[in-house]
């Protein structure tokens, strides 16, 4: 047999829609021979034992083995991560109105969530009495005017939400620039952290499924 390479990556973490977990469904596989790609492809790895929820560490080399039991003249090139997290969720179709509902608990409690500290830290820098001072400053009246200040109170919280959203980009259908957002960019360094996270805890519990 003309001795042939095999290429396969690994992502950082996968979601599979069965608990039979193939090879096909966590990496990108490339080889000139098609058979040997097909075959690669449909290579079992393991089946997972939970039917709600389940997630499994799976490296690089336990599928260069696999795949080697199959084609010993095989060459076989890791070119992803080392690793890779499988995730598996029954996902059930859920019914339109407890969907709604589910949003809507997720809008409130963001809401009162944000609200809350948001007053928590105007309160700690005696926010109200900045404005009073700079409503003093630019007007000259000492007195005060409660009319001036509720102005002020006002202005401030309708610059406050309109900077929130120009700067993390979110509430308009249209970004101004294909960049990421601030806020996509720490939830996926907080999706590595977490990887890392369950890797290394994997690796040290012995559950990570390696080479025997």
């Amino acid at each position: 047999m003309e001795n042939k390479t095999l290429y396969f990556s690994l992502e950082q973490s996968t979601l599979v829609p069965s608990r039979k977990v193939h090879v096909g469904d966590i990496a990108s596989i490339f080889c000139s021979d098609m058979d040997i790609s097909h075959d690669a492809e449909k290579t079992l790895i393991t089946t997972l034992t939970n039917t709600e929820q389940d997630q499994i560490v799976i490296t690089a080399m336990k599928i260069v083995e696999l795949i080697s039991l199959q084609y010993k003249d095989l060459s076989i090139v890791s070119i992803g991560c080392p690793e890779t997290i499988v995730y598996y969720r029954n996902l059930k179709p859920v019914s339109k109105f407890k969907g709604n509902l589910k949003s809507a608990l997720m809008i409130l409690l963001a809401f009162f969530g944000t609200a809350y500290s948001i007053m928590s830290y105007n309160g700690d820098v005696d926010a109200v009495k900045l404005l009073n001072d700079l409503y003093i400053l630019f007007t000259g009246d000492r007195n005060g005017s409660t009319v001036g200040q509720i102005l002020g109170i006002v202005a401030y919280s309708i610059g406050l939400c309109a900077g929130m959203i120009l700067f993390f980009n979110h509430g308009i259908n249209k970004k101004s620039t294909d960049d990421p957002t601030p806020l996509q960019v720490q939830m996926r360094l907080y999706e590595q952290d977490v990887n890392t996270c369950i890797i290394v805890d994997s690796s040290r519990d012995n559950k990570t499924l390696d080479v025997n």
